[in-house]
């Protein structure tokens, strides 16, 4: 495991358990392709210049990946730490917050994906907004 991205993770609230060695469902590459693209279309905007963008866009998170069943019943999902990489497993807390992912201010890109694979969801920074942006898998095994 990156010591790099396993501190950024840690310091985001997230619970790290593990790189997934899994080979089920798509690849970091493969969801950052559909979900981040030229002509994607976010499901959710966030005007990053309001005082409460940064907990607008963590609660919106949050709400979108229970809804779209990428949180497991006991709080973990995969988070993308990088092309190369790939995915580390992570738990939910209560400090969770994607916004604190942001490499600097204004660059935000945080993917996650459910363990089946079925569901990613992406945070990400776009000019003067947060964007989230979904996909589905159902080809995922």
């Amino acid at each position: 495991m990156n010591e790099e991205i396993e501190s950024r993770l840690k310091d985001a609230g997230l619970e790290v358990l593990g790189m997934h060695s899994g080979q089920d469902g798509p690849t970091v590459t493969e969801v950052f392709r559909r979900v981040v693209h030229l002509d994607a279309e976010p499901v959710e905007r966030i005007r990053r210049s309001g005082a409460d963008a940064a907990q607008a866009i963590d609660d919106r998170w949050r709400a979108r990946a229970q809804a779209g069943q990428l949180v497991a019943s006991d709080g973990s999902f995969l988070v993308g730490a990088g092309m190369e990489l790939g995915w580390v497993r992570v738990r939910l807390t209560d400090r969770t917050s994607v916004s604190a992912t942001e490499d600097q201010p204004g660059e935000l890109l945080f993917i996650a994906r459910s363990l089946n694979g079925h569901f990613a969801l992406a945070a990400s920074a776009e000019e003067g907004e947060y964007w989230l942006l979904e996909a589905e898998f159902p080809e995922a095994p």
